[in-house]
């Protein structure tokens, strides 16, 4: 990206008084522009960029260090009492009132500031003062003699760390851990729900994107973050502890339906309900979760814990009907004859993908589709099973197509329904598997076989019954797009492997057959429902989506995360306001792009302090029942591993020309 001055992570690109097509490029910056053009500056943690000479260095300094002091939590003096001082220098400089000593002292006070902070707004946030004053000391010295007056441009800002930047939610994860730390556990949750009411959820079966981006790894391991999370539910669900009240439930007339209460449209509904809206979530299964409880075995999710999470959704006022199916029992019009306002679809992808291999489509007694074996499984292991009758099948050898979260909790499934012979078929090797690495571990340490390089062409059947599976060996090519090698078929290497089950689990599709109604709302080639990125609404004014449905079959916290997002835009809707998203989700977004988060960063803080480790159950009962797996942190071991937590926050600003909207 071409840019007329930067020094972000170190690297000098000066193209100061240099026609612009000269400018050098500099390549470690991607600056989206998320202000329609009026973009002018960024300032933050790892230096300054400016776009264009309408920006002023000082005055951007100049917010940027008020920012850094509104920020600072208070807790050390060097940060709290530092930055208000250094706020103090610079607006006097700003004003015409400084004097040449001022740039000395505000200079040695970001040196003590940095070094002596405890933790990322000190430590990390005086690195864009000392290069302003680095290379912009002239524009400095003509606000001190009354030469230059600053432009008034708009400052918006984002006080996040790399693993809020990394959570689709935008949750603030260093204050919930430090409410764990702190022992206030109560605290903790509250502060969670303010991103998401699916603490349990989540807590157990988060693909936790925070934890590749906890600065704590540069020093030795990154935070338990995913199961500090759970640990505030648990913690909650084992006391006496009243539910959270909604002091604005129902004050407002307008009616809002949520389609589909899986963790993105109970997120939505939980939201919506507490602007004040009557929220009621349709789904046509019998119970919540969506994939949360049909997909995710009991195993991972007990049923019994989601079931109450999603009453405390309905305790701040939101009406569940189960057994609706939308486009049939309810529609767009039925609904909207009924006085709804807004649709948030979130259906969610719970149709098995297609295997491509020959005779999928015979009807074989024996080849099944991952996602509804597992919803099979789960509504006949369940306590008080819905679906009774029709014993699951206990096949003698197992195979499972894919390499997915899908595949492992298919043939971790089967291990504990009493199968020995279960295996992962996969035609890439070990190291391009997409699952879960705790997943891999957990299906290898339970049993599961993998039989890596194989890519299945046929399956086998006898009298209508699954017998074998053909496979082609494979080898490694030249990496595709998605970076991992491509397999390439191994000439008259086909052969046969016995079995009589197969499981294809190589992902998901969606079933928007119900926007036949609504022609006009866009989908993608795949089937999934096109939306605005940042707002989540469809062509359609009164439709928004998220989830699965609109990101095609990916992970549960951008699930809840777009839920949030969408109940923002609704509310923005039903009450006539403009549906955008804020200034600071737009600078949220820019510093997403830039990249909070370094992995060659090298920390100045010691290490050796190993993370803790999830008690889990015993062998015998992960392989003879669905025993939860994971036992939960004690309180001793959540607050240790909450004190491992650096507080990593920075602060990220935009300099907008024109007022920023």
């Amino acid at each position: 990206m071409k840019v007329l001055f930067s020094s972000w992570k170190g690297k000098l690109v000066d193209n100061r008084g240099k026609p612009e097509p000269d400018w050098e490029e500099s390549p470690n910056i991607k600056l989206p522009d998320t202000f329609g053009g009026s973009l002018s500056g960024f300032i933050g943690w790892d230096g300054i960029i400016l776009l264009d000479e309408k920006a002023d260095a000082v005055e951007m300094t100049a917010n940027y260090t008020a920012s850094l002091q509104s920020s600072s939590c208070g807790r050390c003096f060097p940060c709290r009492v530092g930055t208000k001082v250094a706020e103090d220098i610079i607006k006097r400089i700003l004003s015409g009132n400084g004097k040449s000593s001022d740039l000395e002292e505000l200079s040695d006070l970001c040196d003590s500031i940095s070094k002596n902070s405890k933790c990322g707004i000190g430590q990390l946030g005086t690195v864009a003062i000392t290069d302003s004053l680095k290379y912009f000391r002239s524009d400095y010295e003509d606000y001190i003699s009354g030469k230059r007056k600053a432009p008034n441009l708009s400052y918006p800002y984002k006080m996040t760390a790399p693993c809020i930047s990394a959570c689709p939610t935008g949750m603030d994860i260093p204050q919930y851990i430090e409410y764990i730390k702190d022992a206030d556990f109560a605290g903790s949750l509250a502060n969670i729900r303010e991103a998401s009411p699916m603490a349990n959820t989540l807590g157990r079966a988060c693909f936790h994107p925070c934890e590749n981006s906890c600065r704590r790894a540069n020093v030795d391991e990154p935070i338990a973050i995913c199961k500090l999370k759970r640990y505030a539910w648990d913690w909650e669900d084992q006391h006496a502890v009243e539910s959270p009240k909604n002091l604005n439930m129902h004050t407002r007339k307008e009616k809002i339906a949520v389609v589909g209460a899986g963790p993105s449209g109970l997120s939505a509904a939980y939201y919506l309900a507490l602007q004040g809206f009557h929220v009621t979530v349709y789904e046509k299964l019998m119970g919540p979760g969506g994939a949360a409880w049909t997909g995710i075995p009991q195993y991972r999710i007990p049923k019994e814990i989601l079931l109450r999470e999603a009453e405390q959704v309905k305790d701040v006022g939101v009406d569940i009907k189960y057994g609706v199916e939308f486009g049939k029992d309810e529609t767009f019009k039925s609904l909207r004859d009924a006085g709804y306002g807004a649709f948030y679809l979130a259906t969610g992808g719970d149709l098995s993908k297609k295997a491509r291999v020959e005779g999928e489509f015979e009807g074989y007694e024996g080849f099944v589709g991952g996602i509804g074996v597992l919803k099979d499984v789960v509504l006949k292991t369940m306590p008080n099973p819905p679906m009774k009758g029709n014993e699951l099948p206990k096949p003698k050898r197992i195979f499972v197509i894919g390499g997915g979260n899908t595949a492992m909790d298919c043939v971790r499934t089967f291990r504990r329904l009493g199968c020995e012979d279960v295996s992962i078929v996969y035609r890439r090797t070990m190291k391009e598997l997409p699952a879960d690495p705790h997943e891999i571990h957990e299906a290898e340490e339970e049993g599961v076989l993998f039989k890596f390089l194989l890519a299945p062409t046929k399956i086998v059947a006898k009298n209508n019954k699954v017998v074998g599976l053909e496979c082609q060996k494979m080898e490694l090519g030249e990496p595709d797009e998605s970076g991992r090698r491509r397999p390439q078929a191994v000439k008259g290497s086909e052969h046969i492997l016995d079995c009589d089950l197969i499981i294809s689990a190589i992902g998901q599709d969606c079933d928007i057959r119900y926007l036949a109604e609504e022609p006009t709302i866009k989908k993608s080639d795949w089937d999934t429902i096109i939306t605005d990125e940042d707002t989540m609404q469809t062509e359609v004014a009164d439709i928004f989506a998220g989830g699965d449905v609109q990101t095609g079959p990916l992970t549960l916290v951008t699930a809840v995360g777009q839920a949030r997002r969408a109940a923002q835009s609704i509310g923005q809707f039903l009450r006539g306001e403009k549906v955008e998203i804020t200034d600071e989700q737009k600078v949220e977004n820019m510093i997403a792009k830039l990249g909070a988060y370094d992995k060659n960063e090298v920390v100045p803080e010691a290490g050796g302090w190993d993370r803790k480790a999830m008690p889990i159950c015993g062998i015998e009962e992960k392989n003879n029942s669905f025993t939860e797996v994971e036992l939960g942190y004690s309180q001793e071991d959540a607050m240790e591993e909450a004190s491992r937590c650096m507080r990593c926050y920075i602060v990220g600003m935009a300099a907008v020309n024109g007022g920023g909207k």
